[in-house]
């Protein structure tokens, strides 16, 4: 009985570990498009909190674009993307953490488009598109 209590409490705490450790999908929708990011519980928690009304956000515009220009230019299968769109969103479940991000539309030749976030800290994120349901 003991070894099973010590058996049962073991694979809790690996399972609690484990669920701590995946990242949060944070879904967005834009225009036909279903937008997945994947971001770690520490990516979302270095974002500084913000919110609309109570002064400027953490990253300008200015430098989201200066960012994701810069990742469409390290990346070859990105060649000739344009930005197209930036819309500043907050983080889905963490809303009351304040916590926002740029969300940013490429296109690329023949119309096709491409996703990425960009965080306040600086980091680029790629998004995986899907079409819309």
């Amino acid at each position: 009985m003991r070894f099973s209590a010590l058996l049962f409490l073991f694979s809790l705490s690996v399972a609690t570990a484990q669920a701590s450790s995946l990242p949060a999908e944070v879904i967005e929708n834009m225009d036909q498009y279903r937008i997945v990011l994947y971001l770690s519980e520490d990516q979302i928690n270095a974002i500084p909190e913000w919110q609309p009304g109570e002064g400027k956000p953490p990253m300008s515009l200015e430098e989201a674009v200066s960012r994701a220009l810069a990742w469409i230019n390290r990346d070859t299968s990105l060649a000739g993307a344009q930005i197209y769109e930036v819309k500043y969103k907050p983080v889905h479940n963490y809303e009351k953490l304040n916590r926002w991000y740029y969300l940013v539309e490429l296109r690329m030749a023949a119309g096709k488009k491409r996703f990425v976030a960009v965080l306040p800290g600086g980091q680029v994120v790629s998004a995986i598109e899907e079409p819309g349901r």
